[in-house]
């Protein structure tokens, strides 16, 4: 199995991606702050024509950022303070199926889930422009057809609200109104749950 040939375009613009629906069925989601309860979960997902990225890695530069000759196209790409839409989440999934997009973006939080909504639009406005890029320069059309959002949070031992084996419908189609799970750290997710 591969990746299609326009998510394998795609799949080769980002310089962050991570898990591939042609050699995975599992996405690991880690977070590296040191300080935080929630290191990681692990989203179980059948082999398909999808992939993942880390948004939240890829946008640091550590390697370009020590230049202190860096040159970029506009101040709105510089990272800093001022520039609170130069935010991402951890991890982004993006999913083809004929040529439409399903984009599931999740964001890991300790504790209380706060904090969300601008590194949801941040990365919902890169993943356009990458499409829009692929579209304009390389003739390939994918279609964002749904967007998906995920907070999950916790980190302790054992999530303290249990939940049903068959999730609910869920609208998650908003950054500042993502499905929110409870989960303990290490936990194993099913893709398809985050995507209802």
């Amino acid at each position: 199995m591969a990746l299609s040939e326009n998510l394998q375009k795609l799949y080769d613009m980002l310089s962050c991606c991570t898990y591939n629906g042609a050699q995975h069925t599992h996405i690991l989601i880690e977070e590296t702050d040191q300080l935080a309860k929630l290191k990681k979960v692990t989203l179980k997902a059948p082999n398909g024509d999808w992939f993942s990225f880390c948004p939240d890695e890829g946008r640091k530069c550590k390697r370009l950022q020590a230049s202190s000759n860096l040159v970029i196209m506009s101040p709105l790409l510089k990272i800093g303070e001022k520039h609170d839409h130069h935010r991402a989440c951890d991890c982004v999934v993006l999913i083809n199926k004929n040529e439409q997009i399903t984009a599931l973006y999740i964001d890991l939080k300790s504790g209380n889930p706060v904090g969300y909504k601008g590194q949801f639009q941040s990365t919902r406005q890169f993943v356009r422009y990458a499409l829009g890029l692929l579209e304009e320069f390389h003739g390939i059309k994918l279609t964002l057809a749904q967007e998906r959002f995920a907070v999950l949070y916790g980190g302790e031992q054992s999530p303290l609200n249990k939940t049903t084996t068959v999730p609910k419908p869920i609208k998650t189609t908003q950054p500042d109104a993502p499905y929110k799970k409870e989960v303990s750290n290490a936990a194993e997710l099913k893709m398809n749950e985050l995507l209802v």
